[in-house]
């Protein structure tokens, strides 16, 4: 049974209740307001999707331009120089076919969407192959901090995509905002880490010796990041497009082949998806074991070592296939190096964390002054302390 609150008058509970219906409907005045100001006109729709449609092509141009990006990126990566690397993104037209795929799924367009699958599959194939070439050709090259920053992909990588997907897609719609497309581009970085994936595939077959790094936990790395990079993209423009009106052009429509296309567009949706949120579910989990591993350290460093020491870097990398082991690798400033048995300690600890770990823990030792008034000392730098046997 239905009993009033006493304290609070029924004429009261009225006006509150019709005063949140009417906030409500004016918040959903406002959205259906800005939803109307966003949709593109069938002409605009016209024109942008006639602009796509030509864009997801394969051309002349589009592999040339493929070329000379997987040849930038992949020196800019080994070079170790950024302005190449931002270059080699601007050079890239991966964007369009991406863009075209998304048209496809949103407006049912089998064609549009095969068409834009085959030239992205084209340009990925290319890159490549250009890329593992490259590091077969070049002598001698040591992995540069531009090659492993795209290795590791985090939580703000997924995001970047989306960010960068929906960019592209409304520059791409919109004449008006065209001129965002090449900071599209740049943030969506597609071309660099597919040229880690193939100079990683060139070191697991031996083109130059590594010893720190295990190639094929690079060429996992990479390609990780890449593809969530795809699908991130994919999923934004989606969005996007559908926003824009897009997908009201074939409403009307309801025969049986418009369905047929539909339901395909719909499966090719979460076939996208599902790579996504599994890479959601895996960035997570990794900087939850980041922050683990970097506590640890801190705690290793400021109360097993000595409260002046400092912990300078930390990197934590994928699984190597080969064996299994989680490598850790840390650089540490201390006025005291560790003994033996306090680094096998710290390695049993992030072992009940992560699994079996390797850990390479790079100590450097310093002269620690301190001078006040009242007194003055200095810590020497230790003397180095042998290895002892496991």
């Amino acid at each position: 049974m239905f009993v009033l609150s006493p304290d609070v008058p029924f004429e009261s509970r009225t006006e509150s209740k019709l005063a949140q219906h009417v906030e409500m409907e004016n918040l959903g005045e406002r959205f259906r307001q800005f939803q109307a100001a966003l949709r593109l006109s069938a002409e605009e729709q016209a024109d942008a999707e006639e602009s796509l449609s030509a864009n997801a092509k394969l051309s002349f141009e589009y592999i040339f331009f493929i070329v000379l990006s997987a040849v930038v990126a992949t020196l800019g990566l080994i070079t170790n120089s950024a302005p190449v690397i931002i270059g080699a993104m601007v050079l890239a037209p991966l964007m369009n076919p991406v863009l075209g795929i998304a048209l496809g799924v949103v407006r049912g367009d089998l064609g549009l969407l095969w068409e834009g699958l085959k030239t992205l599959a084209v340009g990925l194939a290319m890159g490549f192959f250009i890329a593992v070439a490259s590091a077969w050709m070049i002598p001698e090259f040591a992995l540069t901090a531009e090659i492993l920053g795209r290795t590791h992909p985090t939580l703000y990588d997924l995001f970047i995509g989306m960010a960068a997907g929906a960019g592209g897609a409304l520059g791409q719609a919109r004449r008006s905002v065209a001129g965002v497309l090449p900071g599209a581009a740049i943030a969506v970085a597609l071309m660099p880490p597919l040229c880690v994936t193939g100079i990683s595939f060139a070191l697991s077959l031996g083109a130059a010796p590594v010893t720190d790094v295990s190639p094929m936990a690079m060429v996992y790395g990479s390609t990780l990041l890449w593809l969530a990079n795809l699908a991130a993209i994919n999923l934004s423009a989606i969005v996007i497009f559908a926003m824009l009106g897009f997908r009201r052009v074939l409403a009307a429509e309801t025969d049986r082949k418009f369905r047929r296309r539909f339901t395909v567009s719909a499966v090719l949706v979460g076939l996208i998806t599902l790579p996504l949120l599994a890479f959601l579910q895996q960035t997570i989990d990794r900087s939850r074991e980041e922050k683990a591993v970097r506590a640890l350290l801190v705690r290793f460093t400021h109360e097993v070592l000595d409260s002046e020491s400092e912990l300078v870097d930390v990197r934590l990398e994928n699984e190597d296939p080969s064996t299994g082991w989680r490598r850790v690798v840390a650089t540490v400033y201390s006025p005291r190096l560790p003994e033996r048995e306090e680094v096998v300690v710290l390695r049993e600890e992030l072992e009940r964390r992560l699994g079996e770990v390797d850990l390479k823990l790079t100590v450097n030792p310093v002269h620690s002054y301190r001078e006040n008034p009242e007194q003055g000392s200095i810590s020497d730098r230790p003397n180095s302390v042998a290895p002892s046997p496991r």
